[in-house]
Parts: C-alpha cells; structure tokens; sequence
C-alpha cells in the first residue's frame, strides 16, 4: 500500500478524465505499464490528476500501432534520451501515414470531380458535338516511353511500364490514365499510332523523381468531343475534330488527347464516356 500527498482521484473518475474505462486501467496496472498513483488497504487504486499526460501518450502510441509490450520498455527507463528516441521514430512514421492520407484525399476528391462532370453529360450518347471548352491552368503530365508506333506489343508494354513507374512513386492522383495521339498521323488517317500514354498528376514538380518524364499540357481553349461507350471505337471522335478545326480555321496543338472521365470503376463498358480533345489556342 502507498500513500502520497497529492491530490488523487478514484479510478471511474479518471478514467472518465482521460476518455477510457476501468478495464482498461486494471488491465495496464497488471501488465505493469501504467500503475495508480496509490493503492490503499482495501485494494482501491488512486490515480494523480497529472497522470493524465502520461496516458494520453501511451494511448496515442497505441493508436499508431506500437504495441504495449515496446511501449513499456520505453517507459520503465524513465529516461529523457529514450522517451526522445521512441517520440522521433513515430514522428517519421506518423509524417510518412499524413502523407498516405494527403495521397488518399486527393485521389477521392480527383474521382468525385470526375464523377460530378460525368453527371452534367449524363445525356449524351454516342458522339457529342464538339464543344470549346477552357482549361485554366497548366497540367501536369506524367509521361510513358515514346511509342510513335501501332504495334499492340509495343503500345502494350508501354503501357504496363507506365502504370507501374506511377504506382511505384505514388504519382497517380486519382485520374484515369490517357492516351496522346500525334496529329500528323491522324491527318492521314492513321488512327491506330500512339505516341504516349499519360496520367495527370497533382504532385508539385519538385517531387517527382527525375527518372520520370513530364510534359506540361498548356492552359487554353480545347475543342472537345465526348464518347459514350467503348473507348478504341473513337475514330468518329477524331474525324470530327479534325473536321471542326478545318471549318474553323483554327491552328491546333501537337497531340489529341483521349482520357477517360467515366471508366470500369463505377460504369459498365456501354456507360464509359471518354474525352477527346486538342489545344487550339494556349493562353
């Protein structure tokens, strides 16, 4: 039995001070990882009001994953440099779980948006007019190997390599990958040569690994057709955009773009809808 001069406060008190139960409690003082401040002759256990602090911590190492076990041995040693030590490592795993989240955050987001655009084109079907639509801002394209081929091995494994250099560092925010066609080969009708596959990043530049190529898609107006439906059945898309520009006279970019904006995530293949599209005047 101890007895100290500070005041204390019965177990069911501070165990409602500090957000748990009795059970708890009962259960830390066995393993001997957190004990009352006294236990009197009866067996009743008293616990100072600045215990609290030291439970908080413990609980909050328990909820990053830290087993009791280790977090006992940190704790017996009662020592500024250990305590030190324990609190630096979970800094680094709690900062490197933040940024999954962030991570997490920006690919649901990315996927509402999408789905939200998808819903005010909900009726279109088949081939849409062609519409001038603006893009703001620059985006940012993370890139796959140079194809400028319509061999489907070659198209294929560009592919594969391209969605694994994203998994692998956490390139992808969410949005569908997209495929880049060379206008010089649609205007001979060459409807089948890629020339890169792409996915839209949100990541600053900063952090993306310099392995990776990158290619900034310019803010500006963009002539728009949208296809409800298979994404490869996509010549009629082309061939009106090709049209639109010619009848309007207008100097277009480089590359077509395709990318998906309703895909196999949340519709059956006759419900995809796909965005072509090409720059016509960069701001």
């Amino acid at each position: 039995m101890q007895k100290l001069n500070i005041p204390c406060i019965k177990t069911g008190e501070f165990a409602k001070l500090c957000g748990t139960n009795k059970r708890t409690l009962f259960h830390y003082d066995e393993i001997g990882l957190f004990s009352p401040a006294y236990t009197d002759e009866k067996g009743y256990r008293y616990y100072s009001e600045n215990q609290c602090d030291v439970f908080f911590t413990i609980t909050c190492l328990k909820e990053l994953g830290m087993p009791l076990k280790e977090i006992k041995e940190y704790i017996s040693h009662q020592s500024p440099a250990a305590i030190e030590e324990l609190l630096e490592a979970q800094q680094i795993k709690v900062a490197a779980e933040l940024e999954q989240l962030r991570r997490i955050q920006t690919v649901i987001n990315t996927k509402l948006s999408l789905l939200h655009r998808a819903r005010e084109l909900r009726n279109i079907t088949g081939l849409s007019p062609v519409f001038l639509e603006t893009q703001e801002n620059d985006q940012l394209l993370i890139l796959s190997n140079p194809i400028f081929s319509d061999d489907h091995d070659q198209i294929f494994s560009a592919l594969c390599e391209h969605i694994s250099q994203c998994s692998r560092y956490h390139l992808n925010s969410g949005y569908p990958y997209g495929a880049m066609l060379p206008l010089s080969g649609l205007r001979t009708q060459d409807w089948e040569t890629y020339g890169y596959f792409f996915t839209e990043t949100c990541q600053p530049l900063e952090k993306i690994p310099p392995s990776a190529e990158t290619y900034k898609k310019k803010a500006g107006t963009y002539a728009v057709v949208y296809l409800r439906g298979n994404y490869y059945e996509s010549e009629g898309a082309f061939r009106k955009l090709l049209a639109y520009l010619e009848e309007h006279l207008l100097t277009p970019g480089e590359f077509i773009y395709k990318e998906a904006v309703l895909d196999e995530l949340s519709a059956k293949e006759e419900e995809y809808l796909t965005r072509i599209s090409i720059c016509c005047k960069e701001y």
